[in-house]
C-alpha cells in the first residue's frame, strides 16, 4: 500500500493548479434610465451540441440608475435567474403526480420574457404570497380529501424545490464572484476586469436570494443584509473546512484516497474518494469503518478486483508523491473512484454519487420524500396540526441528524445544486470522469420540472434575448417608471394610502406618461436615495465597531453627517444615528460636525412650533 502521506492527494480540479473560472459581467443600458447587469459564465462541456464551451447568461439584475453615472443614487430592482423557466404542460402534469420521482423531459425553447425571481424593491411580497398559499392549502384544499390533498401538495412541493434549486445555483454563481476578489468598492474578476456590481450590491443580491428560500426571509430589514451575508459566507466556509477534515480523516482511517474539488481558487465544495487497485490484493482483511461515508466496504467487494468501469492512471515518485508522467522515477498506480461527496452539507459530507451502487443516493431521496408525501399527502398528518406528531418527528429528526443522517431536505437540495453547477463549470476534470459523474448525478434528478444542464444553457440565452428586448422597449420603460412612483410613495405617503392606492388603479388607467412629471419624480427620488444611502452607511458603521472613526475614514463619516444635516427630507432615524456617532467618536472635529448637525435638526423641529405661535 502507498504511504499514508498520500492518502490525501490533491490533484485534478483542484488545488495545486486551480482552473481559472471565466466569469464576466456586462452592464447594458435600457430604456427609461436603467441598466441591465448580467453575470455570464463559461459552461464547460454543458453547452448544446456543436459547442463545447459557451458563455451563458446566468443572472440578470435591473439597476435603476435614474439615467446618470452616479452610483450613490442607484437602486436594484428585479433579479432574473435566466436558467429558470416556466414548465411545459407535461412537466406541470408530472409535478402533480404523487410519488412520481423522475425528470419529465427537458424544455427546449423559451422565447418569453422570464419572471423575476425576486423584487429587491419589495422583497416582502413573496412572504405574503407564500403564507397565503400555505393557508389556502391547509384550510381549503386539505379537507377536500386524499386525492386533492396529495396532488396539490406534491405540485406545490415540486414547484418550491425547483425554485430553490435555481436560487441555490444563482448563489453558487455569486459565491464564485466574491472569494479573494473583493476590493473596497468593486469586485475584481478574471483578467483584472471589474464587476459591474459593487460590493454592497453583491451582498444585497446574495442575501435577498438566500433569504427568499426562508419563510419570513423577505421581512429582514435592509441594514441587516450585510451582516447576514458575512454570517452565511463565514458559516459556509466553516462547514466546508469541517467536512474537508472529517472526510480526510475517515479516508485515511480506511486506507482510501481523498481528493477535494473546487471551481475557483476558493475553498473546495466537493470531494472524491478513490481506492488504488494495487491495494485491493493485500487489503482483503482490512478493517473498514463506514460511518459518515455511506458506502459499502470496498475491501471485500469482488467487483473492484475485476473493475471494468472508469479508472484513472496516476503517477507517483519513489517517495510516493504525485508527479507527472515524464518524471524519471515515476511509477503508475491505477485509481478507481468510489464516491462523490458535497462538502456544503451541514455537519457531515453528503454522499451524492456511489460508483458501485448508483441507486444508493437516489434511494435515500426517494425514501425521505416518499415518507413525507405519505404522511402529509395521503394520511393528512401535519406537524402543526398534530402536536404529538410534531414532537415525535422533531425527536426522530434530531437523533438521526446527530448520527450523521441527511435529514435536512433544503440543505440536500442546496448540496445537489452546488455539485450540478460544479460539473457544468469545471474544466479540469477528465472528460470521461465528468461524464460518469454527470450520469450518477442525474439519478438524483427527482423533480419533474428540472431541465438538463445543456437545455438550461439554451433556455438562458433565449430568455436573456427576450429580456433585453423587453427592457429596451416602451413597456419596460413604463414599468420602470411605475416602480419609481411606487418607491417615491413609500417615502412621501402614509402606509394606509399605499394600501388603498392600488385599489383605485383597478378602475383607472393610472397616471399618464408626462415627461416633465417623470423628471420631477427622478429629482425627488435622487434626493431620497442619497439620504437613504447616508443612513445605511452610518447604520453599518455603528454596527461594525463601537469606535466608528477607528474603522472608517473620518472624512467620509463627516460628509455623510453634513449631508444629512442639510437634507430637509432626512429620515427620522438620521438624528438618532448622528447622536450615536457623536457619543462614540473620539475625533474632536467629527464631534463638532455632529453637534452642529444635531442643532440643525432641533432648529427644524422647532420651526413649525415657532410659526404656529407667531401666527397666533
Amino acid at each position: 500500500m502507498l504511504e499514508s502521506a498520500l492518502v490525501c492527494f490533491i490533484l485534478g480540479a483542484g488545488i495545486l493548479s486551480p482552473p481559472v473560472p471565466e466569469y464576466r459581467s456586462e452592464s447594458q443600458p435600457v430604456a427609461g434610465g436603467g441598466e441591465l447587469v448580467t453575470v455570464f459564465a463559461r459552461l464547460n462541456g454543458a453547452a448544446p451540441s456543436g459547442s463545447q464551451n459557451l458563455d451563458v447568461p446566468l443572472l440578470a439584475v435591473l439597476r435603476d440608475s435614474l439615467g446618470d453615472d452616479d452610483p450613490d443614487n442607484d437602486r436594484l430592482r428585479s433579479v432574473w435567474i435566466l436558467t429558470s423557466t416556466r414548465p411545459t404542460p407535461w412537466q406541470r402534469v408530472a409535478s402533480a403526480l404523487s410519488f412520481g420521482y423522475f425528470r419529465a423531459g427537458s424544455k427546449r425553447h423559451a422565447g418569453r420574457v422570464p419572471s423575476p425571481a425576486i423584487d429587491l424593491a419589495a422583497p416582502s411580497k413573496s412572504v405574503y404570497s407564500n403564507l397565503f398559499g400555505d393557508s389556502l392549502q391547509a384550510l381549503e384544499l386539505d379537507p377536500l380529501g386524499m386525492a386533492v390533498r396529495s396532488t396539490t401538495r406534491t405540485y406545490r412541493t415540486n414547484s418550491d424545490d425547483y425554485t430553490k434549486l435555481q436560487v441555490f445555483q444563482a448563489l453558487v454563481t455569486l459565491d464564485n464572484l466574491a472569494p479573494d476578489n473583493l476590493s473596497p468598492n468593486n469586485l475584481a474578476l478574471e483578467s483584472g476586469a471589474q464587476s459591474a456590481l459593487t460590493d454592497s450590491q453583491l451582498r444585497e443580491i446574495y442575501s435577498r436570494l438566500s433569504l427568499s428560500t426562508r419563510t419570513f426571509g423577505g421581512l429582514v430589514r435592509e441594514q441587516y443584509l450585510s451582516r447576514y451575508y458575512d454570517k452565511e459566507t463565514s458559516q459556509l466556509q466553516q462547514t466546508r473546512g469541517h467536512n474537508w477534515e472529517l472526510l480526510r480523516q475517515r479516508s485515511e482511517l480506511n486506507g482510501l484516497y481523498f481528493e477535494p474539488l473546487a471551481i475557483t481558487s476558493g475553498s473546495p465544495s466537493e470531494a472524491l474518494l478513490w481506492i488504488a487497485r494495487s491495494d485491493l490484493d493485500s487489503g482483503a482483511g482490512r478493517h473498514f469503518d463506514g460511518q459518515f461515508l455511506g458506502i459499502a466496504n470496498p475491501w471485500i467487494d469482488a467487483r473492484l478486483l475485476h473493475w471494468t468501469g472508469y479508472s484513472q492512471l496516476r503517477y507517483f515518485d519513489s517517495d510516493d508523491r504525485p508527479v507527472s508522467k515524464d518524471t524519471t522515477d515515476a511509477h503508475p498506480v491505477e485509481m478507481i473512484p468510489l464516491a462523490l461527496y458535497s462538502l456544503n452539507y451541514p455537519r457531515v459530507p453528503l454522499l451524492l454519487a456511489d460508483f458501485r451502487h448508483s441507486l444508493t443516493p437516489k434511494r435515500r431521496e426517494m425514501v425521505n420524500q416518499g415518507a413525507t408525501g405519505l404522511i402529509t399527502g395521503v394520511l393528512g398528518i401535519t406537524r402543526f396540526g398534530n402536536p404529538s406528531f410534531f414532537a415525535a418527528d422533531f425527536l426522530w429528526t434530531f437523533v438521526r441528524g446527530r448520527h450523521g443522517a441527511a435529514v435536512n431536505r433544503t440543505a440536500r437540495l442546496q448540496a445537489y445544486s452546488g455539485a450540478r453547477q460544479f460539473l457544468a463549470m469545471d474544466s479540469s476534470l477528465d472528460p470521461a470522469l465528468k461524464i460518469e459523474l454527470q450520469r450518477h448525478l442525474d439519478h438524483l434528478a427527482l423533480n419533474p420540472r428540472e431541465n438538463a444542464t445543456a437545455s438550461e444553457a439554451t433556455l438562458a440565452r433565449e430568455q436573456y434575448a427576450a429580456l433585453l428586448q423587453y427592457e429596451d422597449s416602451t413597456q419596460g420603460a413604463a414599468k420602470l417608471e411605475r416602480d419609481r412612483r411606487k418607491e417615491l410613495e413609500s417615502y412621501t405617503r402614509s402606509p394606509a394610502f399605499r394600501v388603498f392606492a392600488p385599489l383605485g388603479r383597478i378602475f383607472t388607467r393610472g397616471p399618464r406618461p408626462d415627461p416633465e412629471s417623470d423628471l420631477s419624480v427622478r429629482a425627488e427620488l435622487d434626493a431620497h436615495r442619497r439620504s437613504g444611502a447616508h443612513v445605511r452607511f452610518l447604520e453599518q458603521l455603528l454596527a461594525a465597531s463601537p469606535r466608528p472613526d477607528v474603522v472608517w475614514d473620518s472624512d467620509a463619516i463627516r460628509k455623510s453627517v453634513e449631508a444629512l444635516s442639510a437634507d430637509a427630507n432626512a429620515r427620522p432615524e438620521a438624528q438618532r444615528l448622528i447622536a450615536q456617532v457623536y457619543a462614540r467618536t473620539g475625533d474632536s472635529d467629527l464631534r463638532s460636525v455632529c453637534w452642529r448637525a444635531l442643532q440643525a435638526f432641533n432648529q427644524r423641529a422647532a420651526m413649525p412650533v415657532a410659526q404656529a405661535v407667531s401666527g397666533q
